[in-house]
């Protein structure tokens, strides 16, 4: 702990930005979508009575890392704390590390953030920090000046009308893929007991949850050293409706002893429309459910003809906790 004031009182002795608390209250996100730490704060209420939400990245969706009380401070003790507070501070604690977090003004809608985490487990591992900059959600754009009415053009005279031509009918077209990849290290990829869910990390990054299932997550642990995955990728973040792992931009191939797979064919999968849900067949066979999200399952039939998947794997079925795809 007090490393962590020290740290405070250095960083805040140098900031030179003065602000009124509203400035620091709100939704924020962070301006690099591809971060692998905070990705969200939520800011709320008065000077002596602050809250900070945090966010951080985590598979399938970010991790809540909660809400704990915040500090805002002023230049001096005379100054009023709602109208000129120059920076916020919030410390979260896990079960093996601390983080203090900084947020200090850094433009019109925009905070900076300074992370520094220091480990408590005595793993011996280097404490380290890390600057976000955050933009204010819903920011209202400026109004555009009204243009001027055009004239209006003479009518140009009718052409005749030209016969009907034949309809053909029209051919599904293939999105084009634009990929959404987290890199990461299989191996230094583990997995630990954080606040009593089952995770798997790469150092500070969360990437899978398997809340009480040890298990499961030890099983999909296993598999991705085996096939040395070291991309996990999506199809509609934040609520992904597809997943998968590859390695080195490639799809993982070979066949793991023991595992839970599920062949299908790459060049006679379709996507269809069955009961108001859209999904991918093969066949008779229902391999991908998308509900209401016809342009994810489109997205997600081009990745999987892109890299030749046969085999779906899961870990946990019925209720899959962990799915893959495989050569």
């Amino acid at each position: 702990m007090l490393s962590v004031v020290l740290a405070l009182m250095f960083l805040l002795c140098h900031s030179q930005s003065f602000a009124a608390i509203n400035q620091f209250t709100g939704n924020w996100k962070n301006a690099d979508p591809n971060t692998r730490g905070l990705t969200t704060l939520v800011i709320s209420g008065t000077g002596n009575n602050l809250r900070l939400h945090a966010w951080g990245k985590c598979h399938p969706q970010d991790c809540d890392w909660g809400e704990v009380q915040a500090f805002a401070y002023a230049p001096n003790v005379s100054s009023p704390l709602d109208a000129s507070a120059q920076a916020v501070t919030a410390v979260f604690s896990t079960g093996f590390s601390q983080t203090l977090v900084i947020v200090r003004p850094f433009g019109l809608n925009r905070l900076r953030a300074e992370v520094y985490t220091r480990f408590t487990d005595g793993s011996n591992r280097s404490n380290y920090s890390e600057t976000y900059t955050f933009n204010r959600q819903f920011q209202l754009m400026p109004i555009q000046p009204i243009q001027p009415i055009q004239p209006v053009q003479p009518v140009q005279p009718v052409q005749p009308i030209q016969p009907i031509r034949p309809i053909f009918p029209i051919q599904p077209v293939l999105p084009q893929v634009q990929e959404d990849c987290l890199s990461f290290n299989p191996a230094t990829t583990t997995v630990r007991n954080i606040d009593g869910r089952w995770t798997i990390v790469d150092g500070n990054h969360l990437m899978f949850n398997f809340n009480d299932k040890k298990m499961e997550a030890l099983q999909a642990l296993k598999i991705i050293k085996y096939y040395r995955m070291n991309s996990s990728c999506f199809v509609g973040r934040p609520d992904p409706s597809f997943t998968y792992l590859l390695v080195n931009g490639q799809a993982p191939q070979g066949s793991m002893p023991g595992e839970d797979c599920v062949s299908f064919n790459p060049n006679t999968i379709q996507v269809q429309n069955i009961g108001g849900r859209w999904k991918i067949v093969d066949g008779s066979h229902w391999v991908f459910d998308f509900g209401d999200k016809e342009s994810e399952a489109r997205t997600a039939f081009a990745i999987i003809r892109k890299y030749g998947f046969t085999c779906v794997g899961y870990v946990g079925r019925p209720y899959a906790s962990f799915i893959y795809l495989r050569k």
